[in-house]
């Protein structure tokens, strides 16, 4: 990318900062033009501190890039890395800190105002909806851990997935042929098991008599509970699951979630 190109890529996206409204939610606004070196060089950081007549010392920088992070440790800030590309943490060990997303960010941690959006130990998203057969999967929900799990196929799930961090998510989940149930459900690798590939699995949060392999599953996902994360034993993930399970019960009784148990999405299942 030429420098003109740059330039005209800069106006246009502090254009479209300024159109949303976001423009008032910053103090200072600096553009890659506006220094003479690029990142890992610490000179965009040094310049927003100086605009801010803060010292960088009491700064907190949220990066996704590596040379972003080395950039921000340079110029003596704080540093929490948020990895652009999934499974590379390993490549941000100068971060002070590195997260799987931006919903996992504790500002409070930083000695900031914590963010007040937090209820019953949930983030509340805008609904997104996924659906499909339900799978055998592993079988190891109720094999392994006692938790029997309703996998979805990931199959045309792609975007969904990218777009999604891994982690603990609640919402409400509808059965073709027998209601609609509260539910937990993790998206994720799975550490503790080494998963090859990003899977979805549901628990409904009710006690079935039998399984219902096969039957069309419709879930509305509407808030967010943890990141994923391993652990060293199985019982202490399986005290975590039991734990989110509880969560959920809670959470989704209050008028912010349960007005979703009537979405039209679930009673078409």
């Amino acid at each position: 990318m030429t420098n003109n190109m740059l330039s005209s890529f800069i106006s246009e996206l502090a254009h479209c900062i300024s159109l949303l409204g976001w423009k008032e939610s910053f103090s200072v606004i600096i553009g890659g033009n506006e220094v003479k070196m690029g990142k890992p060089s610490p000179e965009i950081f040094l310049e927003a501190a100086k605009r801010l007549n803060m010292e960088p010392s009491s700064c907190l920088v949220i990066e996704d890039s590596v040379p972003g992070v080395t950039a921000g440790k340079a110029a003596g800030t704080e540093v929490v890395a948020v990895p652009s590309i999934p499974k590379q943490t390993h490549l941000y060990t100068s971060a002070d800190e590195v997260i799987n997303s931006l919903l996992d960010l504790r500002l409070e941690k930083w000695g900031l105002p914590p963010f007040q959006d937090w209820v019953e130990g949930t983030l509340p998203l805008e609904p997104w909806y996924i659906g499909g057969p339900v799978i055998k999967g592993y079988g190891r929900g109720s094999k392994v851990l006692g938790i029997p799990t309703a996998n979805l196929s990931t199959k045309g799930y792609s975007s969904v997935l990218s777009e999604h961090p891994s982690g603990v998510y609640v919402g409400w989940a509808g059965l073709s042929t027998r209601g609609i149930y509260k539910m937990a459900m993790s998206i994720g690798w799975n550490p503790y098991f080494n998963n090859s590939e990003k899977t979805i699995e549901p628990w409904l949060l009710h006690e079935f008599d039998e399984d219902f392999y096969g039957e069309e599953l419709r879930i509305v996902i509407v808030g967010y509970i943890r990141p994923e994360e391993n652990f060293p034993t199985l019982e202490s993930l399986i005290a975590k699951i039991l734990d989110d399970g509880k969560i959920a019960e809670r959470a989704l009784d209050l008028p912010l979630y349960s007005k979703y148990k009537d979405d039209s999405y679930l009673k078409n299942a």
